[in-house]
């Protein structure tokens, strides 16, 4: 009887880890251009506006996380692009000015003594963890993916604020009780040259920090990682040596891909890393250590936190054979959108419209004021009550309504050609069973008037003879039309022609 008791309870943990594996976050047709992304078992659109130096750095008091997720998921949202901090002062700074208690601020290491600011990177305090778990397990309650970014290059950056890089930085020497990190004393750089100089202490501490987080989260199903951010100059400026900075990156990657297996042997992690950085000349549209970083077999997904162009989320896909995620909203016009920026709710949705039409899955909004925007709201720059201040929050749930309509993703691919019709962006995505075409004004216009008029649509593979449903839709209100619709036998196969109503800024004409 006790063997049966045992072999039944090992059955039904089996069932609930399929289970659980089934619902995450994964990657689908992986190692081909069509690879995209599934949660629930289904295709995943991942948008909204992320907490970023917010989520894991304050306590509730400075930043109401749970506020801010409940009002993601009331309209639709689900997406957010956090970071855990590296300088503790910078943990400080930003409670003070979000109005919270310096008492209630805590850090990822232990103290030597409560109140020193000194303290050991070989012991991590359990406080801090807990109260991050329990932000991401509230996040995964609200179905809210999480971009997890695992170390910033920029909080070793000493061009940045001192309150937030390197000065008061963890691995600072002058701030933690290791010697490991004297190398560090003169030449912040140093950190990254640990693999090369075979520091194993210090490798040893660096990696601790990436498993770490590793292991507070592999169970979830909400969680994917972007292993640096914002380090590009740490691998091509000044006099840096390239190779000691690539094996340190790659020792960091093969270390969280070991520990993910480690602990979640039958399903596939999710890890990439950002390849946007300061300080680079764009005109060259690859540079190579772009190139190199996405070339990388242990990275999964393109992450890109600069201007983003319709040619790099779809070339790069192509050429990698990996899905593009577009990180900060910096959008071609060299604008980077904000929730805190009640303007900019037009602007947002053209952009999460445009990029999700580029077959882009991961898209985050700033959750602050970006600088000489947004910051004449009252309220705090992070702990405010984000309900109503940004009328986008409506059009997101049009944006989600219509996601959840689209009935063959994994098959639509940029086949298509807008022959005539209206709109600075005419985009479509199509297969054998389907047809989305978006017209907008450009993201960066508004309440631009298009009159009625014909759009011709060519170079599509809908099947003549065949019995469809065309849908006329608006992204700020939803379905306004509805009909039947058969390609006749003897009509031109690869055409779509009909006449459209007047809109303004955008429409979406959907064909299943």
């Amino acid at each position: 009887m006790k063997n049966k008791i045992l072999f039944l309870h090992f059955l039904i943990s089996i069932c609930f880890s399929s289970l659980t594996h089934s619902q995450a976050i994964r990657l689908e047709k992986t190692g081909t251009r069509m690879a995209y992304f599934t949660y629930n078992g289904q295709p995943l659109l991942s948008f909204g506006g992320g907490a970023g130096d917010g989520m894991f750095w304050l306590s509730e008091d400075a930043f109401d996380y749970k506020n801010w997720a409940n009002w993601e998921a009331d309209f639709g949202m689900n997406h957010s692009r956090d970071y855990p901090p590296l300088s503790w002062k910078g943990i400080e700074i930003k409670t003070k000015e979000n109005g919270g208690k310096i008492d209630n601020v805590l850090f990822p290491y232990e103290e030597t003594s409560r109140g020193s600011r000194l303290f050991d990177l070989t012991k991590f305090n359990d406080e801090y963890w807990q109260k991050f778990r329990a932000q991401c397990k509230y996040l995964e309650s609200k179905g809210i993916i999480i971009h997890l970014l695992m170390w910033n290059g920029w909080q070793t950056n000493p061009d940045f604020p001192e309150n937030i890089s390197w000065k008061y930085h963890f691995f600072n020497p002058d701030h933690n009780v290791n010697e490991f990190t004297e190398v560090a004393k003169n030449d912040w750089r140093e950190i990254y040259y640990s693999v090369e100089n075979n520091n194993s202490e210090l490798v040893a501490a660096q990696k601790a920090w990436f498993e770490k987080l590793v292991e507070m989260t592999y169970d979830l199903d909400n969680v994917y990682y972007d292993l640096v951010h914002e380090f590009g100059d740490l691998i091509t400026g000044g006099d840096l040596k390239t190779a000691p900075s690539k094996r340190w990156i790659e020792a960091m990657a093969l270390a969280v891909r070991a520990k993910w297996e480690s602990l979640n042997p039958d399903r596939p992690i999710i890890l990439g890393m950002d390849a946007g950085a300061n300080h680079l000349n764009w005109d060259k549209e690859t540079p190579d250590y772009i190139d190199w970083i996405y070339s990388r077999p242990y990275f999964d997904v393109l992450i890109f936190g600069k201007i983003h162009k319709r040619e790099r989320a779809i070339g790069w896909r192509v050429k990698y054979k990996k899905p593009y995620i577009g990180q900060e909203a910096w959008d071609e016009n060299g604008v980077k959108y904000s929730v805190r920026v009640p303007e900019d709710h037009n602007h947002m949705r053209k952009y999460f419209w445009k990029f999700m039409m580029f077959k882009c899955q991961q898209m985050d909004l700033y959750h602050k004021p970006r600088k000489g925007r947004g910051l004449n709201v009252p309220g705090y720059d992070l702990n405010y009550n984000p309900y109503g201040i940004n009328q986008f929050e409506k059009h997101a749930l049009v944006l989600r309504e219509f996601f959840n309509s689209i009935k063959d993703y994994e098959n639509l691919w940029f086949q298509g050609e807008v022959k005539q019709g209206p709109g600075i962006h005419q985009y479509v995505l199509s297969s054998d069973e389907e047809v989305i075409i978006y017209l907008s004004s450009a993201t960066g216009q508004e309440n631009i008037l298009y009159p009625s008029e014909t759009l011709v649509v060519d170079n599509l593979s809908l099947i003549a003879g065949k019995r469809y449903t065309l849908e006329v839709f608006d992204p700020k209100k939803g379905v306004i039309s509805k009909r039947s619709y058969r390609k006749r036998k003897n009509a031109n196969a690869t055409e779509l022609q009909m006449e459209l109503p007047g809109f303004t800024d955008d429409l979406v004409i959907h064909v299943y």
